[in-house]
């Protein structure tokens, strides 16, 4: 982005678009308890942002790691030391992080986590006499410089993981795809590939117990690190909006679509 400013903080519609997405879960449920990790040095400009904008939304700021998949790991402890909680796992910075190779300190998360019974139109299958736990939230996994997620989205992805265990956004890309091969390059068909976004859900089990590995660079976002531990992926739709924000023509962009996209 060329900013001195990190991204995150960047401003969208007169606040950091940081908020706006936080802001996209705690509209669709408020029951939602928001976890936010950030790179440790990013704690005080935060907390002096949401004193100036007075962001109010209840989350709890928890310390980033080195890479990405510590970051993750981090929220997810602590959805895993308070069970009875709600758990979105989500990265707010998150440029070439889906990617691979970004630095954690480089990007902030956010996390939240929910009940699949709490969440609208998603039935649980939760016992009545068991004690809540970690295994028993849906936790998402989110960028936090895709603001414009849909609450379709993530109503989609939390109901398809309720059902199937984990679910995955995607779109189709709307260019032609080829692969390198070297000096080469071959052409693979549009409709063999899926552009993959976020959030990405998945029950409480599988993905603690997922991130209890150790991390690989090929890990490019949490569904390859779910993959390394036998979960097949659900792939489901998400909305062709939900841009990640890592340039200053996606910022452009974003600012004309928030204004005109409904919830």
């Amino acid at each position: 982005m060329k900013s001195a400013v990190p991204k995150q903080f960047l401003p969208l519609g007169g606040r950091p678009l940081l908020m706006h997405t936080i802001e996209k879960f705690q509209t669709f449920d408020s029951s939602v308890v928001i976890i936010l990790v950030l790179p440790e040095g990013h704690h005080a400009l935060w907390e002096k942002l949401c004193a100036e904008h007075s962001f109010n939304v209840r989350h709890q700021v928890v310390a980033g790691g080195e890479e990405r998949f510590h970051s993750v790991k981090a929220g997810l402890d602590c959805v895993a030391a308070d069970a009875p909680g709600i758990a979105v796992a989500k990265r707010a910075d998150d440029a070439p992080r889906i990617a691979g190779a970004k630095r954690a300190e480089d990007a902030p998360w956010i996390a939240g986590a929910k009940r699949a019974e709490d969440a609208p139109g998603i039935g649980g299958t939760k016992k009545a006499d068991e004690a809540p736990g970690a295994a028993d939230v849906l936790i998402a996994i989110h960028d936090g410089v895709r603001p414009l997620v849909s609450h379709d989205t993530i109503w989609r992805c939390f109901a398809d993981a309720e059902e199937f265990g984990n679910a995955v956004p995607f779109i189709e890309p709307a260019d032609s795809v080829r692969i390198l091969a070297g000096d080469d390059s071959r052409p693979v068909p549009r409709s063999d590939v899926r552009l993959i976004q976020t959030p990405q859900v998945f029950r409480g089990s599988v993905i603690i117990k997922a991130y209890h590995r150790g991390f690989d660079p090929c890990f490019t976002d949490d569904a390859t690190v779910a993959e390394a531990d036998g979960v097949k992926i659900h792939l489901t739709h998400g909305n062709r909006e939900n841009i990640k924000i890592t340039t200053p023509e996606d910022l452009a962009v974003a600012k004309i679509l928030a204004g005109t996209l409904r919830q």
